[in-house]
């Protein structure tokens, strides 16, 4: 079993290194932290990981054109998902993010199907009756085909006011009676970066211009859903990529400074100044952003390595990827989870999703016991940080690896991995039920 790397690996001072306070205290597990009472445990997964893909998704063209594998019907929870809620509060989960696929709502613009409306009501309804808390998020890598490409997404300013703002109306009046949060994008930046400048999301692109448009929509688009929800009751999270930016030498620390300034302060300085801020435009003023969200939730699994080029690599160079490409590294949410309250002092914190792509339970299980380490090491510095979502509770659909890259606590056929029923041990305190395995 290959030994997690060690927070001192993290790099300089200016990416959000080991300096900051908490770090030595990761050799030192703090074993007896009582976690804030009703501190959400909870999971979340895409819906092409647990439905598989929709007819109508950007993601469906890559599928039928072979550039990645097919995902059936991903982790099956389209059928599945009674039992599998069950199973989730069984093992002591309380809360669960959910993704309504936009492109399952509505495959047509403008034609709403009532009978994919009526069965993410009977989700949420039967997460409610097993007794979890569920999140509804509205967007998470996949787009409708007709939004994405022929209404330029979020990178055209109409199509973001016209559809993409009547989809958020529309989702909260659906489902306003049974949604218990709500978490609009799931890492709003990374998904632009990952469609337009990495090439590793439809459209698979590698422009440069045409990404700081997708960074720059994508951003205004989570601003302008966190102001349609925001006037509801329940309350919202922000769900934001923000790994450590590590230069991997010298002559790469420029580049470094560039990607810390697009991944963390886009949002660090929209919720705690106000302002609207990308490094190669002026900043414009947006005192409406400081109250926006109610939770800042944190995806923070790994740093990233940035060379002279701008080129995005694992880090530590000599440390252990998992499936997504990058090694994980426990210590890295504690980290970020300082820097970020840091910053923002005043705001709840959520990790919003944590988890490794691995068929190696053990490796898993070494990392989630470490991670909660680290939560449990915030907390008792006095970082509020009120609950931890797993990605993903069934083993489903990775995104280019198909189903080979395993994140769930339970395998396909539902059988609770050792990684699981020590997570479930730790949080209600005794073993789970024999006959989860």
């Amino acid at each position: 079993m290959t030994p997690t790397r060690s927070c001192s690996r993290l790099g300089p001072p200016t990416t959000g290194s080991c300096s900051t306070a908490g770090c030595s205290a990761a050799t030192d597990p703090a074993a007896t932290v009582v976690l804030p009472e009703g501190f959400r445990w909870g999971a979340t997964a895409s819906s092409v990981s647990a439905d598989g893909v929709a007819p109508a998704a950007d993601w469906s063209t890559w599928e039928r054109d072979g550039r990645v594998p097919r995902s059936g019907a991903g982790g099956g929870f389209t059928s599945d998902y009674a039992d599998d809620l069950e199973t989730a509060a069984r093992i002591g989960l309380t809360d669960v993010r959910i993704t309504v696929e936009w492109a399952r709502l509505e495959p047509k613009p403008g034609r709403v199907d009532p009978g994919v409306v009526d069965h993410y009501r009977e989700v949420l309804q039967a997460a409610r009756e097993s007794g979890l808390s569920p999140w509804v998020t509205l967007h998470h890598t996949s787009l409708p085909g007709w939004f994405a490409e022929d209404e330029r997404g979020f990178r055209d300013a109409s199509s973001r006011s016209r559809f993409w703002a009547r989809h958020v109306d529309r989702t909260a009046e659906q489902f306003d009676d049974l949604a218990a949060g709500w978490a609009p994008i799931e890492d709003p930046v990374g998904w632009a970066l990952r469609a337009f400048l990495l090439g590793t999301r439809p459209p698979g692109e590698t422009n440069p211009e045409r990404a700081r448009d997708a960074v720059a929509g994508a951003v205004e688009a989570t601003f302008d859903a966190w102001r349609l929800l925001g006037s509801g009751r329940q309350p919202v999270m922000a769900v934001l990529g923000l790994p450590s930016v590590v230069a991997v030498d010298a002559a790469a620390r420029d580049e470094a400074r560039l990607w810390e300034s697009v991944l963390w302060d886009t949002w660090l300085r929209a919720l705690g100044e106000g302002e609207f801020a990308l490094p190669w435009r002026a900043p414009v003023e947006r005192p409406d952003l400081q109250g926006l969200v109610d939770l800042v939730g944190v995806v923070a699994d790994h740093p990233v390595g940035i060379d002279r080029h701008g080129g995005f690599h694992p880090y530590p160079a000599d440390g252990r990827n998992d499936g997504s490409g990058f090694c994980p590294v426990p210590e890295e949410l504690g980290v970020v989870l300082r820097r970020v309250h840091e910053a923002l002092p005043d705001r709840d914190l959520v990790v919003a999703a944590t988890g490794a792509a691995t068929d190696d339970d053990d490796w898993r299980d070494e990392l989630l016991t470490a991670t909660v380490d680290q939560v449990e090491l915030a907390v008792a510095d006095g970082v509020p940080v009120t609950g931890l979502f797993h990605d993903s509770l069934v083993d489903g659909y990775e995104w280019t690896r198909g189903l080979d890259a395993p994140r769930g606590l339970l395998t396909r056929d539902r059988r609770l991995k050792f990684s699981g029923r020590r997570l479930s041990e730790r949080i209600t305190g005794h073993p789970p039920d024999a006959t989860l395995g």
